[in-house]
């Protein structure tokens, strides 16, 4: 879970769910017990918001009977769900539907992306990013461009280090078709993605254009998935002016599956090695 507040929130939220679950109770006993609304229980038990101090000591030695020697675990685990990631720092830069992404994609342990009209932003080139948001329909000054490409390149540091995320993504080749900032740009941007799919646990898939209908034609999406095993996961698709964050088993699932076919239809990874190759050769 590393740094990430959200994950630790994620993380309390399913073992508070879980004991309470095990302990017999419902939300309206432990609610009644905490002086407070089922409302406000749902909100800690969907990692809403970060239980209090005194509530949490309440839940855990009056209702929930957990073990002295596993309280402290739960009770910095909730310390470490109130701090502030280093994106919240950013507020007047990053929209909170996205900062809430952040925080899940900086303590994911493994992302699976699937991309039609761009490269993900985990892998794109200072340069690249800078064109897009040049192009973007919101009008961005200078500065406001730079610190915007600035958060992006920082979120790349979960691919660095000793301990790296799994990332496996699988692109449509029309995003490497698509000739964004100048064939300077995309000369990079492609020298860069053949590079980082050398790396151990970054996994890179082309699918052809000539594949015909598929499954991901109703869009891009990402699935997370997190240390702790009690954690389902995520998927997250975005939009214009927000996201959608889906976290019911079936939709889970129904995102797994249509990853799965994704991966089969596309090009192995050293046959896609060889693609990004010659569209690169082709911007020369």
């Amino acid at each position: 879970m590393g740094s990430s507040p959200t994950v630790w929130r994620r993380w309390l939220a399913h073992e508070l769910k879980r004991l309470r679950e095990e302990a017999g109770l419902s939300r309206k006993d432990v609610s009644a017990a905490l002086r407070c609304t089922t409302g406000k229980l749902h909100y800690i038990e969907t990692a809403v918001v970060p239980p209090r101090t005194r509530d949490l000591e309440e839940i855990l030695f009056d209702l929930y009977q957990v073990p002295q020697d596993r309280r402290e675990h739960y009770l910095q685990a909730a310390r470490n769900a109130k701090k502030k990631g280093w994106w919240e720092h950013h507020s007047d830069t990053v929209p909170k539907w996205f900062s809430l992404y952040l925080g899940l994609e900086q303590g994911a342990s493994e992302i699976y992306a699937w991309e039609t009209q761009l490269v993900p932003g985990l892998l794109q080139t200072h340069a690249y990013t800078t064109a897009l948001m040049e192009n973007s329909t919101t009008e961005l000054g200078e500065a406001e461009i730079r610190r915007r490409v600035d958060m992006r390149m920082s979120r790349q540091t979960i691919l660095e280090g000793d301990e790296p995320i799994r990332l496996w993504a699988v692109l449509d080749e029309a995003a490497l078709l698509r000739n964004v900032g100048g064939a300077e740009v995309m000369r990079e941007q492609l020298a860069h993605l053949l590079e980082m799919s050398q790396r151990p646990k970054v996994t890179l898939q082309v699918l052809p254009q000539q594949s015909g209908a598929h499954p991901g034609m109703a869009g891009s999406f990402s699935i997370l998935g997190f240390p702790a095993t009690i954690d389902p996961g995520v998927i997250y698709i975005e939009h214009r002016t927000g996201s959608i964050y889906l976290e019911q088993p079936a939709e889970i699932k129904e995102h797994q599956i249509a990853f799965e076919h994704l991966r089969l239809a596309a090009l192995k990874p050293t046959q896609s090695r060889i693609r990004l190759q010659e569209i690169m050769e082709e911007y020369s």
